[in-house]
C-alpha cells in the first residue's frame, strides 16, 4: 500500500514542476498537498495510529495549506498570500516541534544552530543582500522556527537511529534546504532562477516525502 501512495505522491509533485508558472500552479500544489498528508495517513495506519506524539501529524496539513498559499503568491505576487503561506508554514512547524519536544528536550545544539542561522539572516537583511520589507521580524522568527526543527530532528536521529527519526531528519533538512532556496528566490536582490525555484521544489516535495514515510516508524522515545 505504501509504495503504491509514494508512486501516485512523486506523480503528482512532478505535475507541480511540470505546471510551475502555469495558471494550474496552486491546484497542482494542492494535489502534491494531498498526497504527501494521504501518504502519511497511510504510514501512520501502519502503526495503527501517529506513532509520533500529537501534534506532529497535524504539521503535514498546515504545510500543504501553506504551499498553496505560496503558490498563488508565485503566479500572482499577491503579498497577503506570501502572508498567509509563511504563517500557515510556521504553524506546521510549531505542529513539528511540538512532537518533536515530546520525543526529548531541545537539545543545545539545535538552539544554538537556530540562533546562528537567525543572526545570518538578519545580517544579509541589514546589508541588503535580501530584501524582506515588513515581513522581516516574522521571516526571523521563521528561520529560527525552521532551523530548530531540521536541528532538533538531527539531535533526536542521532540519540535515537532508527528508521523514524532517520527518515524525519533527513527530510527536515531537506526541507531547511527548500526554505534556505526560497530566500534567495524571493527576497534576493537579484531575480530568483528557474533553476532555483525547480531546486526549491525538488528539495521540499523530497522533504516531506521522507517525513512523511518516517510515520510508518515509531518515533522510539529516547
Amino acid at each position: 500500500m505504501i509504495p503504491v501512495f509514494v508512486l501516485l505522491y512523486l506523480a503528482l509533485a512532478g505535475g507541480v514542476l511540470a505546471l510551475r508558472g502555469k495558471p494550474a500552479y496552486p491546484a497542482a500544489k494542492a494535489l502534491a498537498g494531498a498526497g504527501f498528508c494521504a501518504l502519511a495517513g497511510v504510514c501512520m495506519l501502519r502503526q495503527g495510529g501517529s506513532p509520533w506524539p500529537w501534534p506532529l501529524p497535524a504539521g503535514f496539513v498546515l504545510c500543504a495549506a501553506g504551499d498553496v498559499a505560496m503558490g498563488v503568491y508565485n503566479l500572482h505576487r499577491r503579498t497577503r498570500a506570501l502572508l498567509w503561506g509563511i504563517v500557515l508554514f510556521a504553524a506546521g512547524h510549531l505542529c513539528f516541534l511540538t512532537g518533536l519536544f515530546r520525543c526529548g528536550a531541545p537539545g543545545p545544539g539545535a538552539l544554538v544552530f537556530a540562533a546562528a542561522m537567525a543572526l545570518v539572516l538578519g545580517l544579509l537583511l541589514r546589508r541588503g543582500r535580501l530584501d524582506m520589507g515588513r515581513l522581516a521580524p516574522g521571516g526571523l522568527l521563521y528561520c529560527f522556527a525552521v532551523s530548530l526543527m531540521a536541528g532538533q530532528s538531527a539531535a533526536l536521529a542521532l540519540a535515537v537511529p532508527r528508521p523514524g527519526p532517520l527518515l524525519f531528519a533527513a527530510g527536515g533538512a531537506l526541507f531547511w534546504l527548500s526554505d534556505l532556496l526560497l530566500l534567495g528566490l524571493y527576497f534576493s536582490r537579484k531575480k530568483g532562477s528557474r533553476v532555483l525555484h525547480i531546486a526549491n521544489l525538488a528539495s521540499y516535495y523530497g522533504g516531506m516525502l521522507l517525513m512523511a514515510l518516517s510515520l510508518a516508524w515509531p518515533a522510539a522515545l529516547p
